[in-house]
């Protein structure tokens, strides 16, 4: 860089704090018409096109990554976007879409893009910033500009038929690009973006965004497509929305061939289990084709349901943080009107005996296949208080039909709206009671009632009781079978899955379609209209099962409407997918499933059941302890690839780690390096309490050793395998420091004594956790071992506090680019956008800072904020306030777990210490009792 350059970049920076950064207030804006500005105009059909070109000023320079947003009083402008100008190279080259995700510091980013601006040569810098719009008429008008510039200007509409399409193409190609650029990096559902350029390519007859349909394609070919249908269907929507709304003119045929066959499933490993296994009789009462999760009393039904509503009636969010709150557990249980009241908890004990929930899937976002089957200690006060229950829902819905159905012979009772968003059948036999959304499970209920084999008579259900026997008694055992499992992965589930989704993607595309009309002043609203005037593609809405989006009246709202399935009902209560009848499909439905089958038959052959217990026991210093037993059995490795064939074979050995070591590591490995000689041996490492470097700092090899240096820990093994001693050049031996341990090229310490080989770089750390480090025999075998302490006032805490809060506010940020997109793009009104952003994302959008999303005046022009924003930058805090904590550390207090794969079964325990309150000062650390059977001689 020359001396002149690295001036100004000194210079840039004393302006840059000297106004308080990027996000200070701006110095007044020139008067009306200023020259500073130019303005051109070119009016035409059905939108004329215009630029504003705005100069590069040292303080809108250091801005110039803000959006510059243009209103007008009289609504006549659409579809806005701002850019740098840059010099045009001699030969102009494509320019790659970003990576997905989000930087984290975006402040610092700025700057250190201002600064790379100015050490540039001259040809390369941003030379100014340019607003293009669409606008409608001819008679001038004046706009307003805000964010990076604030300017009231003037548009005179010239009429120049032969500049209007160049004039068209720019913005084109300036819209599009920031909305590809979304797209690939968004944090939010991209369904806005998606559908305008769409919609706008096909109206104005411009090129699709070549990017976007790359994006596209690779998404949709991707096998673990079908995993994340079987975990849940939320990455998949934006794909399947930007398909359907660029679908081809004529829409999608309709199905007519046979459904493809399942995956060639091999027979799993031989079953031998002695008689005389506990079964419990619940399980006895259960398809073989269900999951199923046992409470086994109605109090572990009150801890587990209590836990969940501590957390937002959730579980998941103890851990995750999200943006959206689809509600599907509340949605669940008001769909099978089983909500718990006050006067069923005080009774449920007395008349509850033992009860689970069982189903085929548990997609409780798109509507899931399930129900509660109950075993009942008073026949009679529990009927009564579940039919009384049901009567009056069908009294306070206002659509709601309550009435009995014939199904195997007996009488039914079904309570019910025509949208499923109430769908509840009640069967009752002897003293079990059943009440779930679909038809099918109840016919299968009858059907196991009536001697036909039940979960509990299958043999991997045994051979799960024979490895966790019912005296267990966990708070909540859990159960998939293999068939249940091979279903969620057979053409059935998997084109049904996918169908909905395009459903999801039609209804949300048929309201974009609407508020785009609106937002142009065009009252249309019937599909027809809006699929004439260019705002839906030809042919939306015909799927190949016939069914498509259909409007009716709001039963909650009066005057209002909703957009429901005309098969499935309302998003979110879709027919359970147990109930629907796939008879046919099309070409392109079956060349897609066979896709997933064949890969299945050659990667997967077999599935392996998966069990889980949960035990809780309650220590006296007021930290519940989860027990967790999990395992796969019976397994078969070979298809679980690298990592299954890496781990040695199970040991009691472990190694054991310094007191002070917050996070310890260990596995116990084999490896086939050098021909196979290297015996099987531990790998093991910890760190001490510390602030451990940001992620950004572990970016590319130099400063990924810069900050492996600042973090203190080591890195052992033992015994020792002797890699780094076969290094060429004697790169591994190093210098000798005193007896046992040498300094190594690069400042790395290496401590060798007693089978060890211990790395670190601190030499002060090795010294201080050699003499606890010993090789003790335990009471378990294992092959991976993880202990995780009380973060509870440590350094670490702090840090992961302030990564899940980075985390946090990107998602935050994200949601309100969301608002803004609607208030910008679609004109929506700030009392308009809440019930906008439910209807497109399936779900409330939510603050994951704990804040509250609103439009207020800033520095950037009214923008959507959030609550628990920095007020005078309006974003987010680069670090978490002291006020905030993660979700997770709200009731994290350490973990114990232990990985074990036999031949035959993988099994993991883990114990986890949980406080739903803050605690006092953490309580020190205890290590069971252990055989010492070789220590690190330092």
């Amino acid at each position: 860089m020359r001396v002149p350059a690295i001036l100004s970049c000194l210079l840039t920076g004393t302006l840059w704090m000297a106004t308080g950064g990027p996000l200070a207030a701006q110095p007044a804006a020139p008067p009306a018409g200023s020259s500073a500005a130019r303005v051109t105009a070119v009016a035409g059909q059905p939108f004329g096109v215009a630029r504003v070109e705005l100069p590069m000023s040292l303080t809108e320079f250091l801005v110039s990554e803000r959006k510059i947003h243009v209103t007008d009083a009289a609504g006549r402008v659409s579809y806005p976007v701002s850019q740098d100008v840059l010099p045009t190279p001699p030969d102009e080259e494509t320019v790659e879409p970003p990576t997905r995700g989000r930087g984290r510091r975006r402040l610092l980013q700025r700057f250190e893009s201002a600064l790379r601006n100015l050490s540039t040569a001259p040809q390369q810098r941003a030379t100014g910033r340019e607003v293009w719009f669409l606008f409608r008429g001819d008679e001038p008008f004046s706009i307003q500009l805000s964010g990076a510039s604030n300017l009231r200007l003037q548009v005179q509409p010239q009429a120049d038929t032969n500049r209007h399409g160049d004039m068209l193409t720019s913005w084109w190609a300036a819209y599009s690009n920031a909305a590809v650029e979304r797209i690939v990096a968004a944090d939010y559902p991209p369904v806005i973006e998606t559908y305008l350029i769409s919609m706008l390519s096909r109206r104005l007859k411009l090129p699709y965004p070549q990017a976007a349909t790359q994006h596209l394609s690779e998404r949709e070919n991707e096998l673990s497509s079908t995993l994340e249908m079987i975990g849940g269907s939320e990455k998949l929507r934006a794909t399947v929305l930007q398909s359907a709304a660029a679908q081809v003119p004529g829409g999608r045929p309709l199905a007519s061939l046979p459904v493809p066959p399942p995956p060639r499933w091999q027979q799993g490993p031989q079953i031998v289990v002695p008689d005389g296994i506990m079964i419990e009789e619940t399980a006895r009462h259960v398809p073989p084709e269900c999951f199923y999760l046992r409470f086994g009393s109605f109090n572990n039904y009150l801890w587990f349901r209590d836990l969940s509503q501590l957390y937002g009636g959730d579980i998941t969010d103890m851990i995750s943080v999200r943006g959206v709150n689809d509600g599907g557990t509340q949605r669940i249980e008001e769909q099978l009107s089983m909500k718990l009241t006050d006067l069923s908890r005080l009774l449920g004990a007395t008349v509850v005996e033992d009860q689970a929930i069982i189903g085929t899937d548990l997609f409780l976002s798109e509507g899931a296949s399930l129900g509660v089957i109950i075993k009942s200690k008073n026949r009679f006060l529990l009927e009564t208080s579940i039919r009384s229950e049901r009567t009056s829902q069908q009294k306070a819905v206002p659509d709601a039909t309550l009435k009995d159905e014939q199904i195997a012979g007996r009488t039914v009772s079904l309570l019910s709206t025509p949208d499923n968003r109430l769908r509840s059948f009640l069967a009752i036999e002897g003293d079990w009671f059943f009440v779930t959304n679909s038809r099918r499970l109840v016919e299968r209920f009858y059907a196991v009632a009536d001697g036909e084999t039940s979960l509990g008579e299958t043999l991997e259900f045994q051979l799960a009781r024979q490895l966790m026997p019912v005296d267990r008694e966990d708070t909540l055992f859990a159960y998939f079978s293999p068939a249940m499992l091979r279903g969620m992965v057979g053409p059935k589930y998997q084109i049904e899955l996918r169908r909905r989704l395009h459903s999801h993607a039609d209804i949300s595309l048929l309201r974009l379609a609407r508020m785009a009309a609106a937002a142009e002043s065009q009252p249309l609203t019937a599909i027809d209209q809006l699929v004439s005037a260019g705002y839906l593609p030809l042919g939306f809405g015909l799927r190949p099962d016939g069914s498509g989006p259909l409007v009716i009246s709001d039963p909650d709202n009066e005057g209002a409407e909703m957009i429901v399935d005309s098969q499935r009902g309302a998003r979110g209560s879709f027919l359970p997918i147990a109930d629907v009848d796939l008879v046919s499909v099309t070409q392109e439905e079956a060349d897609w499933y066979q896709r997933r089958a064949e890969y299945f038959s050659e990667n997967w052959r077999q599935i392996d059941p998966i069990m889980v217990g949960i035990g809780r026991d309650m220590r006296p210093d007021g930290v519940e302890q989860l027990k967790i037993h999990a395992e796969v059995a019976p397994l078969v490795a070979e298809k679980y690839g690298m990592l299954a064939q890496q781990l040695g074979p199970p040991t009691q050995a472990a190694i054991q780690f310094a007191p002070d070591d917050i996070v310890a590591v260990q596995a116990h490995v084999v490896s086939d390096q050098l021909g196979g000689t290297i015996p099987p041996h531990h790998l093991f490492a910890a760190i001490k309490d510390a602030r451990p470097p940001e992620p950004e700092q572990f970016k590319g090899v130099l400063r990924t050793y810069v900050a492996l240096r600042a973090l203190p820990g080591y890195l052992g093994a033992w015994p020792q395998p002797g890699l780094l001693d076969r290094l060429p050049l004697g790169l591994g031996q190093g210098v000798d420091v005193e007896p046992g341990l040498t300094r190594l090229l690069g400042g790395l310490y290496r401590f060798q004594g007693g089978d060890f080989s211990v790395l670190s770089f601190q030499r002060e750390t090795l010294a201080a956790s050699l003499p606890e480090i010993a090789v003790a025999e335990t009471d378990d075998q294992a092959q991976v071992r993880i202990h995780v302490g009380n973060l509870v006032g440590s350094q670490l805490e702090g840090w992961c506090n302030d990564q899940l809060h980075a985390q946090a506010a990107e998602l935050s940020q994200a949601g309100a680019e969301f608002l803004n997109q609607l208030s910008e793009q679609l004109k929506l009104q700030e009392d308009e956008t809440d019930q906008a952003a439910q209807w497109l994302l399936a779900g409330d959008l939510v603050c994951p800072l704990g804040g509250d999303y609103e439009r207020i005046e800033t520095t950037r022009g009214k923008q959507w904020v959030s609550s628990r924003w920095d007020d005078t930058t309006a974003a987010p805090l680069a670090t978490a306030p002291a006020d905030y904590k993660a979700p997770v550390l709200k009731w994290f207090r350490g973990l114990e777990a232990n990985l074990t794969q036999f031949e035959d079964r993988l099994v993991v325990d883990a114990v986890i210490d949980t406080q739903h309150a803050r605690p006092g000062p953490p309580p020190p650390r205890t290590q069971p009792p252990a055989k010492t059977i070789k220590r690190a001689d330092f």
